[in-house]
């Protein structure tokens, strides 16, 4: 009987001394998902002083090439500059569908937002509606976006306009 108390003791100290394993979660909601889905709004709408509140001041974007790829970021102020050109030249209306939202928490602490979403555009010299497929990874800083990754199809978007 005290050989069985004494091996339950040692496991039970054993036991409690263990740290649980770090695990890594996904959400669905929460202020981070309300994040991204007023960047998402703010960009739709081109508001693009509300979209860049969005991000952190060193925050670097890379779209359509492998985010390892050297020199293939820009920063969010570069990249700013462009999605206004591209309203200003390329696209007349944007819209956008509800999308699928998540936030992934990993077992270090680090957050990575992601979406899927499809945007629905017009160009300038046509009616014609072209939906674009849309793939974004974000790394969350809080409720900010320190870096986004971003993969989408170019070959259907309007012609820009022609300069006269």
């Amino acid at each position: 009987m005290k050989k069985s108390i004494l091996f339950l003791s040692i496991l039970f100290v054993f036991n409690a001394c263990q740290n649980p394993a770090p695990s890594s979660s996904v959400s669905y909601e929460g202020e981070q998902i309300e994040a991204l889905k007023g960047l998402i709004a703010a960009f739709t709408a081109g508001d693009f002083d509300a979209y860049r509140a969005f991000f952190t001041d060193d925050a670097k974007i890379t779209h359509n090439v492998w985010y390892q790829q050297e020199d293939a970021s820009i920063s969010i102020d570069e990249m700013v500059k462009v999605h206004m050109a591209n309203r200003e030249n390329v696209f007349a209306s944007i819209s956008v569908n509800d999308g699928i939202y998540e936030i992934i928490t990993q077992e270090n602490g680090n957050q990575f937002g992601h979406v899927w979403i499809e945007f629905t555009v017009k160009g300038y010299g046509s009616d014609e509606a072209v939906k674009i497929p849309v793939n974004l990874s974000f790394h969350m800083k809080g409720t900010q976006v320190d870096s986004e990754w971003a993969f989408y199809d170019t070959s259907n978007f309007p012609e820009p306009k022609t300069i006269k």
